[in-house]
C-alpha cells in the first residue's frame, strides 16, 4: 500500500457556549481536517485544532504546513510505517506538531482499517473503558454558573472544571459565591491558564483552597520553577498543561516536582506515537494523566489512547459543541469517552458537509 495524496481542509465548529478564559473568549473552534489517500482505496482521517491565542498557530499556518511540507514528505510511501513517516515529517518541517497530528492520526486510521482492528489494538490493546470525563462549566456570573452546575449535577455529574485567572479579588469573590450556591460534595477543577504571577497565585489559591471543594488546580502559573514553588505552598494537587510538549518536558516536570497530574492535549505533540512515549515517561515517574478529548476525530483518537494507556485515570472535560463534521455525532457514554470498536479510529467523516464548508 502507498500514500497517493493528502488533503487538508479548514473548518470551524461552533460551541454551545462561548469559551471564556484568561486568554479571551472563543465562540467557535477552528480545526483542520486531514484526509490521507492510498492506492488501495483506503482513506484515513485526522484532525487538529488551531489555538492561535494560546500557542501561535493558526488554521492557515497548519494548512500550509500540511500542504507544502508534510504531504510531500509522505507521498508514495507505506502508511503502515508510522515511525518512519513521523521522522520524515519532522525533517520536512521540524516543530510543526499541530499539523503533524492531523496527518499522523490519519495514518493510524488507515492501518486499523486495513488490518480490521480498532486503533487501541495497535497501541497495546484495551486496558480501560476509555477517557474518564468531568463536566465543564463556562466562567459566567456566580448565579449563571451555579445554575449550570445544578443542572449538570442533576444529570449525575459531581466534578466540574471551570476557569479562574480573572484577577485576585474577582476570582476569590466569584469562587466563594459559587461554593455557597452549590451543594456540598461537588468538586471543582480550577484552570488558571498560566494567568497568575507566582505571588498572586500563592495569595489567591491558598485562600480559595481554604473555602474548600477544590479537587485540583490546573496550571495557574507559566513557568516550571513557579509550579514547583506553588506545589510546596498548596495542599491541593497541581496539574500541568501548557508546560507539556514532548517526553522531555514530562521528565523535567517530574524531576522538578512541578505537578501531580499531567493534562494531555495530544494535538500539541504530533500525534499518538509521541503521546504514548510521554505517557510512558509519566508512568515511570509516578504521574497520572488526564486527556482532553475535544470532539469529532480528535475525541476518537484520545479515547483510543486512553483505553490503551493505564495511567490515564484523571477526568477531563468533553468539549461542548453544537455541530459535527462526522456522519454521526461521537458522544460520551455517561462519564466515559469510549473508543469506537470499528476498525481504525472508528468514526466517519461527513464528506458532503466538508465539501460545503
Amino acid at each position: 500500500m502507498k500514500i497517493t495524496g493528502v488533503r487538508s481542509s479548514i473548518v470551524a465548529v461552533q460551541r454551545n457556549r462561548a469559551l471564556r478564559t484568561a486568554y479571551g473568549e472563543m465562540p467557535a473552534t477552528t480545526t483542520v481536517i486531514a484526509q490521507v489517500f492510498t492506492d488501495e482505496g483506503i482513506t484515513g482521517i485526522g484532525q487538529t485544532v488551531a489555538p492561535a491565542p494560546w500557542y501561535g498557530e493558526t488554521a492557515e499556518s497548519i494548512k500550509v504546513s500540511i500542504d507544502r511540507y508534510l504531504a510531500p514528505a509522505v507521498d508514495g510511501l507505506n502508511p503502515f510505517a508510522i515511525e518512519d513517516l513521523v521522522v520524515r515529517m519532522h525533517k520536512a518541517l521540524r516543530g510543526a506538531t499541530y499539523a503533524m497530528t492531523a496527518v499522523e492520526f490519519a495514518l493510524w486510521d488507515i492501518k486499523g482499517k486495513a488490518l480490521g482492528v480498532p486503533v487501541y489494538e495497535l497501541l497495546g490493546g484495551q486496558c480501560s473503558q476509555g477517557a474518564p470525563l468531568h463536566a465543564f462549566v463556562e466562567r459566567e456570573s456566580t448565579e449563571l454558573t451555579a445554575a449550570r452546575v445544578a443542572e449538570l449535577a442533576d444529570q449525575g455529574w459531581t466534578w466540574f472544571k471551570t476557569k479562574i485567572g480573572f484577577g485576585v479579588h474577582a476570582d476569590l469573590d466569584w469562587y466563594a459565591g459559587l461554593r455557597t450556591a452549590v451543594p456540598e460534595g461537588l468538586q471543582f477543577q480550577l484552570d488558571g491558564n498560566t494567568s497568575y504571577a507566582l505571588g498572586e497565585a500563592i495569595q489567591t489559591l491558598t485562600q480559595i483552597e481554604s473555602i474548600g471543594g477544590v479537587a485540583i488546580f490546573e496550571q495557574p502559573v507559566r513557568h516550571l520553577d513557579e509550579m514547583s514553588t506553588l506545589a510546596t505552598r498548596l495542599k491541593t494537587p497541581l496539574q500541568a498543561d501548557e508546560l507539556l510538549t514532548n517526553p522531555r518536558t514530562v521528565y523535567e516536570i517530574a524531576r522538578a516536582q512541578g505537578a501531580h497530574v499531567l493534562h494531555f492535549k495530544i494535538h500539541k505533540y504530533g500525534g499518538l506515537l509521541q503521546a504514548k512515549r510521554m505517557a510512558a515517561v509519566a508512568e515511570a515517574a509516578g504521574l497520572e494523566i488526564s486527556i482532553a478529548p475535544y470532539f469529532d476525530i480528535m475525541a476518537a483518537a484520545a479515547a483510543h489512547l486512553a483505553a490503551s494507556t493505564p495511567n490515564i485515570r484523571w477526568p477531563a472535560g468533553f468539549s461542548d459543541m453544537n455541530d459535527t463534521f462526522l456522519v454521526e455525532p461521537y458522544l460520551p457514554n455517561g462519564q466515559i469517552m469510549e473508543p469506537p470498536s470499528e476498525p481504525g479510529l472508528g468514526v466517519l467523516l461527513d464528506e458532503d458537509k466538508l465539501a460545503q464548508s
